[in-house]
This record gives C-alpha cells, sequence and structure tokens, in this order.
C-alpha cells in the first residue's frame, strides 16, 4: 500500500472518530442560583460544633452499644440528638427554608445492604451487619442514598423600626442519629462513620 492511500486512510479514519466523538443521546439541563446566605452553626444541646463556617465538623458519640440490642431491632437504638442553632445575620433575605442535604458517596459511603443508612467505616476491626441512620423528629429514617434532605424554616426577626431596623436569619436543626441493623450478619468492632453535608435554601 502507497504512502499516498495510507494518508488518506489516516485521515477519513480521524474524521469517523472526531463524528463518532460528537454523537450525543440527550443533555442534561442544570439549574440553580448562588445565593448570598451564609450562616453559622452553634451547638444546641447534644451537639458539638468545632471548625469555621463553611467547614465545620460536628462530632456525634453514639457509645459503645451491645450487639444484642441490634439483633432483630427495627427500631431506633442509642439514638443521639444533633441539634444545630443556624445564625444566618441578614443573609437570608427572600428565604424561607434552609435543607441540610448530605453527600454520603464523600464520606463512608451508603451502606450496601441498606441504601437508607450510613456505611460503617472499613477496616479490619469496622462491626458488621449495622449501618448510621439519620432521624427527623418524627422518627422518619431519611434515604441517605436517595438524597432526602432534612430541612427547617428559615426564621426571621425584624428589631427596631424605620431607618435602624435590623433584620435577622435564624434556624434550628434538630435531627436523631442511631445505629440501625442493616439484615447482614452482625459482628462487634468500631463502628464509626463520616457524612459530608451542605446546607441548601430556598
Amino acid at each position: 500500500m502507497s504512502i499516498y492511500i495510507k494518508s488518506m486512510l489516516a485521515v477519513a479514519l480521524t474524521g469517523v472518530l472526531a463524528n463518532s466523538a460528537m454523537a450525543a443521546d440527550g443533555t442534561i439541563n442544570f439549574t440553580g442560583d448562588i445565593v448570598a446566605a451564609s450562616c453559622n452553626a452553634t451547638a444546641g444541646s447534644g451537639s458539638n460544633v468545632s471548625g469555621e463556617k463553611g467547614a465545620q465538623i460536628i462530632n456525634v458519640k453514639l457509645g459503645k452499644v451491645p450487639i444484642d440490642s441490634l439483633k432483630g431491632s427495627t427500631s431506633i437504638v442509642a439514638g443521639t440528638p444533633i441539634n444545630l442553632d443556624l445564625d444566618c445575620g441578614s443573609t437570608g433575605t427572600g428565604l424561607k427554608l434552609v435543607k441540610v442535604q448530605f453527600d454520603p458517596r464523600s464520606g463512608s459511603g451508603v451502606d450496601s445492604s441498606n441504601g437508607s443508612l450510613l456505611k460503617i467505616a472499613g477496616g479490619a476491626t469496622a462491626a458488621t451487619g449495622v449501618g448510621i441512620g439519620i432521624y427527623d423528629l418524627s422518627g422518619k429514617l431519611l434515604n441517605l442514598g436517595a438524597n432526602e434532605t432534612f430541612n427547617s424554616e428559615l426564621l426571621e426577626e425584624t428589631t427596631g423600626t424605620g431607618a435602624t431596623a435590623t433584620t435577622k436569619y435564624s434556624a434550628k436543626l434538630n435531627m436523631r442519629t442511631a445505629y440501625v441493623a442493616n439484615g447482614a450478619t452482625l459482628k462487634a468492632g468500631v463502628a464509626n462513620g463520616t457524612l459530608p453535608f451542605t446546607l441548601t435554601y430556598e
């Protein structure tokens, strides 16, 4: 085969590959807004918050739970409150709702036996047969794998009148967390987990 023919084939093949790379099966449209809301979380009862706004750490101690309490259990085991007070200053103008949006996949993961639960962090000493659940105050288990959010009303409070009036926004986030049997074989061990979250607003 001549050099000329090889060159023409190479050009033709490049064109085919370029066209196939540009083919599309659909379109994803993203919508949203960047808002000025900026809230600082402080600890309510049962919570421990550290770090600066936008990078805060909530440490929750679930304690040492006997494995027998998890066997056949469908109730909250070692339920622990996560109570947070949000101070949003004057940045919540026009907003009515604050949502806690969880991202388990960026943390220790979604439990493979029960997609509603947070996976226990791995390792040779890790407990099995159990995950970590997040509950609202009515006792409803949030489905972490389905991106369910915990929502709370953003409260508006105005002090003063006329030109001296100031408006501040706040919210209370009151949740519970607990160990939950996931249906797999239970084994005692370390039962830690990590769950990144983001505050979003409506």
